[in-house]
């Protein structure tokens, strides 16, 4: 149940999301979705980034993947994880703020830690090729990467709290289903903000968690609450696009001031 279950969750989850994404960023249609794109201007996939892309995802969904949950399955049947009775909603919840806090912890310091320089070299910039994060470059990254960044941090707070199995497939369906949206680039009406993480590929130094706790905690959001990502960091429910409805008045006066410059 922990290694067929969990890995079928991810792998339907990941393709199922991810290509609906790469078809969009692949032909552009429908058109109307491009007017979310948080970075512009849009830029078509072409036929050899993606293999590329596809390529290195394999790659680390099987040869890294599989032998690795297939440890983490024997680590969990050695912890005697409840696959029975149903938890109580009080404990998925309690589980769900560890879960929270385990990541957040786990993902900022390793990630940050890939940001140092020949860590980063070797390492991290394979991922950060994407400064315009498209949803499957996810898993775009290196296998040690995938392992210590994308995966164990996200392990540890089920196995820590011994949680049910349904626990575990919920919460493993919900991280994918984010971490498409994190790095699909768009930002979409009544769904989760993905401008937190889109701004760490665009700047590379800010933002290196999950949630913001430890990046408020260490300063390495600053440039992020002065930019306008900040304020368009927030569900909404409008067709019209966020950037519309939070135009960005630097870029504005900018504009502005060079068609001045040539009418003189």
């Amino acid at each position: 149940m922990t290694f067929y279950g969990t890995l079928g969750i991810i792998y339907f989850m990941y393709w199922t999301v991810g290509l609906l994404y790469l078809f969009v960023d692949m032909t552009g249609r429908p058109g109307f979705l491009l007017k979310f794109k948080i970075q512009e201007p849009y830029t078509r996939i072409s036929k050899s980034e993606c293999l590329d892309l596809i390529g290195q995802v394999l790659f680390n969904q099987t040869v890294v993947m599989m032998p690795l949950f297939y440890l983490i399955a024997r680590a969990f049947e050695w912890r005697q994880f409840p696959t029975g009775q149903l938890p109580s909603l009080a404990r998925i919840v309690a589980d769900y703020i560890v879960f929270l806090i385990v990541d957040e912890i786990v993902f900022y310091y390793t990630h940050r830690l890939l940001h140092y320089g020949p860590l980063y070299r070797l390492i991290h910039k394979r991922h950060h090729r994407w400064q315009a994060p498209v949803a499957m470059s996810s898993f775009y990254c290196h296998p040690i990467e995938h392992i210590f960044v994308n995966i164990m941090p996200v392990v540890m707070g089920p196995f820590l709290m011994n949680s049910h199995i349904l626990t575990q497939w919920i919460w493993f369906g919900a991280v994918i289903f984010v971490t498409l949206g994190d790095h699909s680039g768009y930002h979409f009406p009544c769904m989760i903000s993905t401008e937190y993480h889109d701004y760490h590929h665009l700047k590379f130094n800010q933002n290196f968690g999950s949630i913001g706790l430890l990046d408020w905690i260490h300063g390495t959001n600053n440039e992020f609450y002065k930019s306008i990502a900040y304020k368009r960091d927030r569900v909404f429910m409008s067709c019209q696009p966020i950037k519309q409805l939070y135009p960005d008045e630097s870029q504005t006066n900018n504009n502005n001031n060079t068609k001045n410059f040539k009418n003189h």
